[in-house]
């Protein structure tokens, strides 16, 4: 049997780097734009020609935001977080699991 404290934590310098991966991802992709961190892209490009995501990967906040479980603001960072963790998983786009968590995130905080 194992405990939860057997288990190998990420250190402060793992999470630095793997962060400093992360942003990189995402100035390499904002290179174009008068942004370079996920957090300053406003929703509506995001939600534009271009990048928006596939319906299938949105449908859990899609369904969010048609309930009143989240204001389109909240929209916004959803999306926001969920380019955040796939840049953390190196991932090119956000997947349906990392918008999933993202709104997870934001539910919980908000609770």
């Amino acid at each position: 049997m194992r405990l939860a404290t057997e288990t190998p934590a990420l250190t402060t310098a793992e999470a630095r780097a793997r962060v400093i991966e992360a942003r990189a991802l995402a100035a390499e992709r904002l290179a174009d734009t008068p942004w370079s961190l996920n957090s300053h892209v406003p929703g509506a490009w995001l939600r534009g020609q271009g990048m928006r995501l596939p319906v299938a990967t949105t449908a859990s906040i899609d369904r969010a935001l048609e309930r009143g479980g989240i204001t389109m603001r909240g929209y916004d960072r959803v999306l926001r977080v969920g380019w955040s963790l796939a840049d953390l998983d190196g991932a090119a786009r956000p997947t349906a699991d990392h918008i999933g968590r993202a709104l997870y995130l934001r539910k919980a905080l908000s609770s």
